[in-house]
């Protein structure tokens, strides 16, 4: 895998917004989507970044380009379920709540070097970690950040565990330009 630092600029109706300057791998072109993802009835573009991608393997980030051309904050999953998640044994805590609880697997633990997938689902930003014990071919699910837009940038709305976290695969096929830095 190569990943690459670019500088790139998206086309949609209103014209091109850029540039941006992040890193893009060189193997997957990005997910793009055009949705209203905070509910003030006009659209963002949401970028998600594919550094890589494999069998049983995605690790992306996620970026949001509001109306105005100007990249809004999204706080990384890994903060977020570092500051929210607490594994012990095989249970998975929200703050003091249980959320998942397994007898088939060993110690259960975040795996962000394997799965870190981004998607947009009905109008939500919605990001996924995968989780296990490290010594099974199964893993134990994924915990399921809901993102919500407060104060200029998306945070954590909701997490939950899911038993399967769909990668997907399709955005709204803006066009994408990429340019080199020179």
């Amino acid at each position: 895998m190569v990943i690459r630092f670019q500088i790139l600029f998206i086309r949609n109706n209103e014209g091109e917004v850029g540039p941006f300057q992040w890193n893009q791998s060189s193997l997957r072109d990005p997910i793009i989507y055009y949705e209203d993802i905070n509910q003030d009835n006009q659209n963002e573009i949401v970028f998600i970044n594919i550094f890589d991608h494999g069998t049983g393997i995605i690790l992306s980030e996620a970026h949001v380009i509001a109306i105005n051309s100007t990249e809004v904050i999204v706080e990384p999953i890994q903060e977020i379920i570092k500051e929210n998640i607490r594994f012990s044994g095989k249970q998975v805590y929200l703050e003091d709540r249980l959320i998942y609880e397994t007898s088939k697997y060993g110690d259960l633990k975040a795996y962000y070097d394997d799965w870190i997938n981004y998607k947009v689902v009905n109008g939500k930003l919605i990001g996924g970690v995968r989780i296990g014990d490290g010594r099974t071919e199964q893993y134990a699910g994924y915990l399921e950040v809901e993102y919500a837009f407060y104060e200029g940038k998306y945070v954590v709305k909701e997490i939950r565990h899911i038993e399967d976290d769909e990668m997907q695969t399709e955005g709204l096929p803006l066009p994408l330009t990429i340019r080199k830095k020179y």
